[in-house]
């Protein structure tokens, strides 16, 4: 069980590579775009009176700076944090039943009624034995990342309280608010930076680490 975990943790750090390498990747190509659009746009107007330029904008280039600036980045970041989050649920429930098997216990990751990756810290916790603090601020800032992850995914309005709006400002790095034009309750998602994910994918990779480690302990004390 042993080379198991080994070869687990080695599939982890694959796999972590894989989604840095992604990100880079993917925001070198935001970038690629974005400075393509502004050469296109600047060689364009070069040829015609200052005057011209805003009407030439307007007439034909807004909609694709507004793609490439706001729409494209937003679709793209949101999706690879959809994808990572989905990955670390993943990882965590092969660990959970990694564990089950190794240390023949009577409960399996399935019979914990709560959901996600607080099923398997959960499990990791009170079944496994590990010293995983849930309280903690990685933990508490890995469930902030699972609520916006969410409105992604169910809630296309994106509309947010007060109070939403600075525990998400508090926990999750790259969003950017700002105040619904008929309603000052209200705010609403204005636009999503790189750093919702590089960020993200730090929280991750450590939230990994401790686990990893956590199991090496209890093998160490339990002599295997």
């Amino acid at each position: 069980m042993f080379q198991r975990l080994t070869w687990l943790e080695f599939a982890i750090d694959l796999e972590n590579e894989n989604f840095k390498n992604y990100i880079d990747f993917m925001e070198e190509n935001i970038y690629k775009e974005q400075s393509q659009l502004e050469r296109s746009y600047n060689e364009h107007i070069k040829n015609y009176p200052p005057e011209d330029h805003e009407q030439i904008f307007e007439y034909m280039y807004e909609d694709q700076f507004y793609n490439i600036e706001k729409v494209f980045p937003k679709i793209m970041r949101t999706s690879a944090l959809i994808s990572q989050y989905s990955y670390l649920e993943k990882t965590l429930n092969t660990i959970s039943n990694e564990c089950e098997r190794k240390y023949n216990l009577s409960l399996n990751p399935e019979d914990i009624r709560h959901n996600g990756v607080k099923k398997y810290l959960f499990y990791l916790k009170k079944v496994v034995g590990l010293n995983i603090n849930d309280t903690e601020i990685l933990w508490q800032k890995i469930y902030a990342y699972n609520q916006i992850r969410n409105r992604f995914v169910h809630s296309p309005d994106e509309k947010f309280t007060a109070k939403e709006k600075a525990n998400f400002e508090q926990k999750v790095k790259g969003l950017s608010f700002e105040q619904h034009p008929l309603d000052p309750n209200i705010f609403e998602l204005k636009s999503i930076d790189k750093e919702i994910n590089t960020d993200f994918f730090e929280l991750l990779t450590q939230a990994l680490k401790i686990v990893s480690n956590e199991i090496k302990k209890k093998d160490k004390e339990l002599d295997q």
